[in-house]
This record gives C-alpha cells, sequence and structure tokens, in this order.
C-alpha cells in the first residue's frame, strides 16, 4: 500500500497571539513543525510528506527538507484549512490517478504528539473503510445552547484528531467535487462525509493535542518532558 501524507501548517494562529507560524515555536527544545515532521519520517508506511504553509513561510519550511527525505515537496496553502489541504493534494492528484498512491494521510502540524503506533491503527482500517479518524470521548455535561438558552443533552460525542486516513481516489474525488461546488469542509472527514463516503472512527490518544493556545504550549511543555523529548 503506497501511502503519501499531507501536513497543514497554513492557519494564521490568531490565539496564539505570537509574531511567527506557531509550527516554528519550540517544545522540548525543537519546534512543532518538526515533531510531526519526524513521526512521518519514522513511519515505515508514509513514502513521501507534503507540506502545506503559508506563503511567507515557504523559506523557512524548505529549509528543512534536508533533514526529512521524505518532504518532497512545500507549497503555498489558502485562506481556510480546506483550501490548504486541498492545495496540498493537487500536489500527488496525478499520482493517485494513476493508481500509484493508493492512501491519503493528513495531519495537523500543530497536534506534534500523535504516534506512530496510532498511525498503524489508523491504516489498518482502510481495507474496510473509505477513511478513518481518531478521536476522544467527551465527558462531563455537554449542552445544546441556542439563542442563549439550553437544547438539550446531546449524547455520544467525541473531539476529532488527526492524523486522518483515506482512501486516496475517495479523497481526491470529494475534494474536487466540493471545488466545484464551493462546498466548505471544516476537516478532511467532513469533506469525505459531505461526498457520501463512511468515515470510521477509533479510540485516539491524549497526548495528541492540538496546540492553539498559549497555554497549550505550556501543557506540550510537560508531554515532551514526559516523553524524555
Amino acid at each position: 500500500m503506497s501511502a503519501a501524507a499531507i501536513v497543514v501548517a497554513a492557519g494564521q494562529g490568531t490565539r496564539m497571539r505570537g509574531q511567527k507560524n506557531k509550527v516554528f515555536l519550540e517544545v522540548g527544545g525543537r519546534s512543532i513543525l518538526e515533531y510531526s515532521l519526524a513521526l512521518l519520517e519514522s513511519s515505515r508506511h508514509i513514502d513521501e510528506v507534503v507540506l502545506v504553509t503559508r506563503a511567507s513561510d515557504l523559506d523557512a519550511c524548505e529549509s528543512v527538507k534536508g533533514r526529512f527525505p521524505k518532504l518532497r515537496a512545500v507549497v503555498a496553502g489558502g485562506d481556510v484549512r480546506h483550501r490548504s489541504e486541498f492545495a496540498g493534494l493537487q500536489v500527488i492528484a496525478a499520482r493517485i490517478d494513476a493508481k500509484r498512491i493508493e492512501t491519503v494521510l493528513v495531519h495537523d502540524a500543530v497536534r506534534p504528539f500523535a504516534s506512530p503506533r496510532l498511525i498503524e491503527r489508523l491504516l489498518a482500517q482502510i481495507d474496510r473503510t473509505i477513511g478513518c479518524v481518531p478521536g476522544q470521548p467527551l465527558t462531563g455535561s455537554v449542552a445544546h445552547v441556542a439563542d442563549g438558552w439550553i437544547a438539550g443533552y446531546p449524547k455520544n460525542l467525541w473531539a476529532v484528531q488527526t492524523p486522518q486516513v483515506f482512501q486516496a481516489t475517495w479523497l481526491l474525488e470529494a475534494h474536487n467535487k466540493a471545488a466545484r461546488q464551493g462546498f466548505i469542509g471544516t476537516d478532511t472527514a467532513s469533506v469525505v462525509e459531505w461526498a457520501g463516503g463512511d468515515v470510521a472512527v477509533i479510540e485516539g490518544e491524549p497526548d495528541n493535542i492540538k496546540i492553539t493556545t498559549p497555554d497549550h504550549l505550556v501543557l506540550a511543555e510537560r508531554i515532551a518532558a514526559s516523553l524524555g523529548s
């Protein structure tokens, strides 16, 4: 099974209130981006990586290619995550059409602590489903609020994580259809589901946090220390 990974690192990072792309912030002595690239580099299941970043960060991201041989392309993203993801997908579209890439993994660069074992568990599902994503059940009381009033107490809610894994031809067609019809997804799974595909969910990992605020950086330092990074 030939697999490519798209790493999305083109966010504006407004909640971090920093002067630079948060993927370049250091945790445990190395950048957040390096953690995510190292994860994919170490996976025997991933053949190549495409990194999507802000246009202003292209040179900085190109400079890390020498340390990560699987990183084959660095491209500029769009104004929203959906378009950034599509930009990365277009880099490998011809090889997907030619059946040279069968599986695509999409990962948010700001989730630096996903594990190789998680990638293996996701890929193990892909023969039985169009897509598979990791998640964690939400705990505590969760209310649906409408116009300032409680409208219900939904059950079986999960917080979805990345990486997310998909059959490559399905993912490409879903994105092409979305581009034609103007649909914008919140994440990769939402695009596939909108296009009619089924997406399975497996148990994610508690340490697989998304770093979006300064408080998350503090938590990330603790996780990095516990992992010996």
